[in-house]
């Protein structure tokens, strides 16, 4: 029997751990925002104006944990909130928000720089969506 840290599962789970506080130590310290808040500036980045379900829905988190990030967002002045109908709100960064994205993002890379040394980064990036499409089909 294979013994549980070998594992494919739990290394991955590892590696995720690992890069996450990377991140969020680095954010933190040098732009006063951690990762999971700087993750929600990512989707509103990458989606354009968009709703808090689509926000969720990408990062694959409950909508309760996006609506108080994007509560808190909105109360530091980097994402701004519209109600489009009775239930829908749309979504988007402020300049503000668009600065400290841009900068943080910026300043992550670089600060990561070097963690895919040694890494067939093509093949590993095959294999991720791999795993993450048999987990999909699983779930």
């Amino acid at each position: 029997m294979i013994e549980l840290t070998q594992t494919t599962a739990f290394k991955l789970h590892r590696a995720t751990l690992l890069i996450d506080r990377l991140a969020d130590e680095y954010l933190q310290r040098e732009h006063g925002i951690r990762y999971a808040p700087m993750l929600v500036l990512l989707m509103v980045r990458v989606l354009g104006p968009t709703s808090q379900q689509a926000i969720a829905q990408n990062l694959d988190v409950s909508r309760a944990s996006v609506t108080q990030r994007v509560a808190q967002l909105t109360r530091d002045g980097l994402l701004a909130v519209e109600a489009t109908d009775g239930r829908t709100n749309r979504v988007t960064l402020t300049a503000a928000g668009e600065t400290l994205f841009d900068v943080a993002w910026t300043g992550l890379e670089q600060h990561q720089n070097g963690l895919e040394r040694g890494v067939d980064e093509p093949a590993l990036v095959a294999q991720l969506d791999r795993i993450i499409a048999n987990a999909m089909e699983i779930l």
